[in-house]
């Protein structure tokens, strides 16, 4: 289990690489974002169940929400996460609270008792994959 400043921490860490990758894919890669950034992909030629993941956040950005759900439905959720945590780090530091992480540890917790549902969760991100590998991402 992650301690409070460590989910904060690796929340804000990945908030920002995040943001920065958009920015560049968005500013300085001119036509269709088709930069190769998975390591696994370039690697082993097979791409990872988040492969088109930022790809899908830019047709978000620029309007092509079916674009986006037929590149990585990921996407969605990514934005929704880029959005919300950030902010919710920085209320929680700035109250002196710990919100966000009495909610992880409640959400841990629930995953652990309902097995059924972890399984669920996995076999979408597992079914997601088998899409990208499909689809040729």
């Amino acid at each position: 289990m992650l301690t409070k400043a460590r989910l904060y921490g690796l929340v804000m860490t990945l908030a920002a690489a995040s943001y920065g990758l958009l920015v560049y894919l968005y500013h300085y890669v001119k036509g269709p974002v088709s930069v190769q950034v998975c390591p696994i992909n370039r690697v082993t030629g097979i791409p990872c169940p988040s492969c088109g993941t930022a790809r899908s956040i830019i047709m978000i950005t620029q309007g092509d929400l079916y674009g986006s759900l037929m590149t990585n439905p990921l996407g969605f959720l990514a934005v929704f996460l880029l959005m919300v945590l950030p902010v919710w780090v920085a209320s929680d530091l700035v109250r002196g609270r710990d919100s966000l992480y009495r909610s992880y540890t409640h959400v841990e917790l629930w995953l652990v008792r309902n097995k059924w549902l972890a399984g669920l969760l996995v076999a979408l991100i597992i079914a997601n994959w088998i899409w990208n590998i499909a689809k040729g991402l």
